[in-house]
C-alpha cells in the first residue's frame, strides 16, 4: 500500500514538475536581486526542484506519505564570511513568510562546540504583497527551502558524507580537493547534519566547575593557569577553530568519526589534563601551540605521519579534541616520556583514541 502511495504521489508531482522547475528559478533570480541590492558579497546562489527520482527516495523514508513533509524546491546561498549569513538571514526574514517549526535559525547553532559546521535554513512561502502580485500569483502556496551557507559550511558538509563511504580508496589530499566541488552530496547530509546538532544542542562539553580538576603545575606567575571554563571561552570565541581541525584529522587521512556529546565532553577533558601535563599552561601558551600547528600545516602534516605510522589500525576515534590531543602528544613528548602517563589519564585518553579502550 505505502508502494502504492510513494508512486502516486511522484506522479503528481512530475505532473506539476514544470511548474516547480519555474517556482526556483523565479526564486532563486529574486533571492539574488536582494542580495545584491543589500550590499552582501556571495560566492553563489542556487535554486532547483528535486527530481522525481529524489522525490520518491525521499517519501520512501517518510512515515506520513504526503508531498507536504517534502521540501519540493531547494536554493542555496554560498557566502564569504559568517557575518554575512546573518545580515542575508535578517533580509530573508523580512521578505518572505518564514515556517518557524521546520526552520533553524542562526541564533539554535550558537553553541562553539557544535560538531561540523551545519547550515541555516528556512522553509519559506512568498508573503501576502508579494503573492498578490499578477507575476507571482500562481505560486501563492509554494514553498521552499533556503539553506544559508558560507565556504567552509559548504566544505564541511560536502566532504563528511563522501569520506565516510570511501576513506582509504583514493589520496585523501585529492579527495578532499574533489569533494568541495560536489554540491550535490548536500542534500544527503543536510538530515544527518541537523540530526547531529539536535544530540549535542544546549548541552556543555565541559566538566561542572565544581568537579575534581588535576593537579596544575607550576606556571610563571605573569600569567595564571587557565581553567576548563576559560579554555572553553577560547572555543567559544573562534567558532571554527574545532571545524577546521575536524577538517584536518579527515584529510590527514584519519576516518570520519561522530562523537555523541558524552564523548566529546570526556574528550575535552583530556586534552585539558594533557595541555596541563605537558607544561602548556596558560591561556597565552594554549593560543601559541595552536598558531604554532596552524603554521605552515605542521598540525596537519604531523597527523598524517600518525595516521601513516599506524595506517593498519582501522579503529580510530578522532574527534577535533582527539585531534589536538594527538599534536600535543606528539609535540610534547619530551615533556611527558618521564611521567607516569598510565597515572596521568593520559594513555587512557590516547587509547580510547585509538579504539584499544
Amino acid at each position: 500500500m505505502d508502494k502504492h502511495r510513494i508512486n502516486e504521489l511522484g506522479l503528481r508531482y512530475v505532473e506539476s514538475l514544470k511548474l516547480y522547475e519555474e517556482f526556483a528559478a523565479r526564486i532563486r533570480n529574486l533571492i539574488q536581486d536582494l542580495v545584491e541590492l543589500e550590499g552582501v558579497e556571495f560566492y553563489a546562489i542556487e535554486g532547483w526542484a528535486e527530481t522525481p527520482a529524489e522525490i520518491l527516495r525521499i517519501l520512501s523514508t517518510l512515515e506520513e506519505k504526503d508531498l507536504a513533509g517534502v521540501d519540493l524546491v531547494r536554493v542555496r546561498v554560498l557566502l564569504r564570511f559568517p557575518e554575512d549569513v546573518l545580515k542575508v538571514e535578517e533580509l530573508i526574514k523580512s521578505e518572505f513568510e518564514n515556517d518557524p517549526k521546520r526552520s533553524v535559525p542562526s541564533s539554535q547553532l550558537e553553541d562553539p562546540f557544535r560538531f561540523g559546521y551545519p547550515a541555516v535554513v528556512y522553509i519559506l512561502a512568498l508573503n501576502d504583497s508579494r503573492s498578490r502580485l499578477r507575476e507571482w500569483a500562481k505560486y501563492k502556496d509554494l514553498t521552499f527551502r533556503l539553506e544559508l551557507r558560507t565556504l567552509l559550511q559548504e566544505a564541511w558538509a560536502t566532504i563528511f558524507p563522501r569520506v565516510n563511504q570511501t576513506v582509504g580508496s583514493l589520496s585523501e589530499k585529492k579527495l578532499t580537493r574533489e569533494l568541495v566541488l560536489l554540491s550535490s552530496l548536500l542534500e544527503k547530509a543536510d538530515e544527518g547534519f541537523l540530526n547531529l546538532r539536535r544530540v549535542i544542542k544546549d548541552e556543555a562539553l565541559l566538566v561542572p566547575p565544581s568537579a575534581s580538576k588535576p593537579t596544575q603545575p607550576e606556571t610563571p606567575e605573569a600569567e595564571k593557569l587557565f581553567t576548563d571554563e576559560e579554555l572553553y571561552m577560547l572555543f567559544r570565541d573562534d567558532a571554527s577553530l574545532l571545524g577546521r581541525w575536524n577538517a584536518l584529522a579527515l584529510e590527514a587521512g584519519f576516518p570520519e568519526f561522530t562523537p555523541s556529546a558524552e564523548y566529546l565532553r570526556e574528550s575535552f577533558a583530556h586534552l585539558c589534563n594533557i595541555l596541563r601535563n605537558a607544561g602548556i599552561n596558560t591561556l597565552s601558551e594554549v593560543k601559541k601551540f595552536l598558531a604554532d600547528m596552524e603554521t605552515d600545516s605542521k598540525g596537519l602534516h604531523q597527523l598524517k605521519t600518525i595516521h601513516d605510522t599506524f595506517r593498519e589500525n582501522t579503529d580510530w576515534r578522532v574527534d577535533p579534541f582527539s585531534a589536538l590531543f594527538l599534536l600535543v602528544l606528539n609535540f610534547r613528548w619530551d615533556d611527558l616520556k618521564d611521567k607516569d602517563l598510565v597515572k596521568l589519564n593520559i594513555k587512557k585518553g590516547s587509547d580510547r583514541i585509538s579504539g584499544n579502550d
